[in-house]
């Protein structure tokens, strides 16, 4: 680092360094990302940011260096705090979202690249990571498709478990693979633990999780886009990348959806996964969702039963191992009191569950 330079590390920004920083980063072509909980700044001698990069749980965001100062050795001396903080809170795999003509700079410093689309790259600092995952999502040795849903099952309901039925039927092997992410009303182990117990009776399906590389909000990568509205676009797009090399990776020949009455952002979702895995030698099946009365059986109709203190009438909407989840009182009150945070989150506040 130059000489005359001092090293910052603000855990959290102050309101005032955060908006320092934003003009920094603006000048460089990027946006920035809230709710990071730390940052490293090297300013000059005269005290302005030269260089940049942020911490939010796993993933670092808006690493950026001033083009008068690059090839000084600064984008190290920025994340070298941050790894090591990392390290201190136990997380021993940092994600890093780059753009494609900077993703060079990263991979001295032990990036690897993941995934790429014309817009981001998507890399982690640990050798062989994405490899290790894709072999524990790889099914046996079979003669046949191979398939793959991918689904939170907040909670596994009847509708989940009809839509992995009519999937495995398809298929000489299905990859079940549960979101791992845990930022759900019910918790991650509990979720995968449901959807195990409720597919189990399917002798060629095998459940694995996402871990951090499909479906996480929290490397959500719109943070560099200056165009925000832009941002589910580009998710979905690094996210059918991701995919595809595990379809590559795995053997996996097609992908199943649930047909999306109720949420928008999941019918998009959808639609844009049909235009993408074609592409990518994947084909991707929309399947009719399971209806009760005619309405489609659905996790946010049970949720709301829970909420409203009603989860008895859950039964005919729920596996019975799920029905059994909720007829304990203290998972009852886990689940109230996650799905409270979940609210208040979308009212603004920070997220802690």
């Amino acid at each position: 680092m130059e000489y005359g330079c001092t090293l910052e590390l603000h855990s959290p920004p102050r309101a005032g360094i955060r908006q320092e920083l934003r003009a920094f980063l603006d000048r460089s072509g990027l946006g920035g990302a809230p709710g990071v909980r730390h940052t490293a700044l090297v300013r000059d001698g005269a005290g302005r940011i030269i260089a940049a990069a942020s911490l939010e749980e796993n993933v670092v965001k808006c690493v950026a260096v001033d083009p008068d100062h690059r090839g000084e050795g600064l984008t190290a001396a920025v994340l070298t705090p941050l790894r090591r903080l990392a390290l201190e809170e136990g997380r021993r795999r940092l994600f890093l979202y780059t753009k494609p003509d900077r993703r060079t700079q990263f991979a001295p410093l032990g990036f690897h690249e993941v995934a790429r689309t014309e817009e981001v790259v998507l890399m982690e600092d640990r050798r062989g990571g994405f490899a290790a995952w894709a072999a524990s999502v790889r099914p046996a040795d079979c003669a046949g498709p191979v398939g793959a849903v991918v689904m939170n099952a907040n909670p596994m309901t009847l509708g989940h478990l009809y839509l992995v039925e009519q999937a495995a039927a398809q298929c000489a092997r299905l990859c079940l693979l549960v979101v791992s992410e845990d930022r759900s009303a019910v918790p991650a182990a509990d979720r995968r633990a449901l959807a195990e117990a409720a597919v189990g009776h399917l002798p060629n399906v095998s459940v694995a999780g996402t871990e951090d590389y499909l479906i996480s909000s929290a490397t959500f990568p719109d943070y560099f886009l200056k165009d925000r509205r832009r941002g589910g676009a580009v998710w979905t797009a690094l996210d059918a990348a991701v995919f595809c090399r595990l379809a590559e990776t795995a053997g996996i020949s097609v992908r199943f959806v649930g047909s999306e009455p109720f949420c928008p952002v999941t019918r998009a979702y959808n639609e844009a996964l049909a235009q993408a895995l074609p592409a990518r030698g994947v084909a991707l099946r929309e399947l009719p969702r399971l209806e009760r009365d005619g309405r489609a059986v659905s996790a946010t109709a049970v949720r709301a039963l829970v909420q409203a203190g009603r989860w008895e009438e859950i039964r005919p909407l729920v596996p019975e191992t799920t029905y059994s989840w909720f007829a304990s009182p203290e998972n009852r009150a886990v689940f109230l009191e996650r799905a409270a945070a979940l609210d208040r989150h979308e009212q603004g506040e920070e997220l802690r569950i």
